[in-house]
């Protein structure tokens, strides 16, 4: 098994809403966390303990493991791939993110990165 730590500005929070929710900001917050479990389940089975959590309401964290190691690995960057396969992945902005999002995506590069995952 390899254990991953994401890093993001954007709003990730796990708020499993039923049906009946009438929340958008609730129903939002899961889709964002949605796409990112889609998005790194497009390589991995993964498994966690804990859901997202926000520290000093600055950045949202989260870790996870794979059942599998070097399963993001690429030129011996061991997030490599996963970085490939979030960025660009769409989000819904303007929930409780800590930083203005011009682009309502994952960006894992540049002066707009705004998620860092490490290993």
């Amino acid at each position: 098994m390899s254990k991953f730590r994401i890093k993001t500005t954007i709003d990730i929070t796990k708020t499993d809403p039923d049906r009946e929710c009438k929340d958008a900001v609730r129903i939002a917050q899961q889709a964002n966390f949605n796409s990112l479990m889609q998005a790194i389940g497009m390589r991995a089975n993964i498994t966690w303990t804990d859901s997202p959590r926000t520290e000093d309401n600055m950045f949202w964290y989260w870790e996870f493991e794979t059942e599998y190691q070097d399963v993001f690995m690429l030129d011996g960057d061991s997030t490599a791939l996963l970085k490939q396969d979030i960025s660009g992945v769409p989000i819904i902005k303007n929930l409780t993110n800590t930083d203005p999002l011009d682009k309502p995506m994952f960006i894992t590069h540049g002066s707009d990165q705004n998620i860092w995952i490490e290993n």
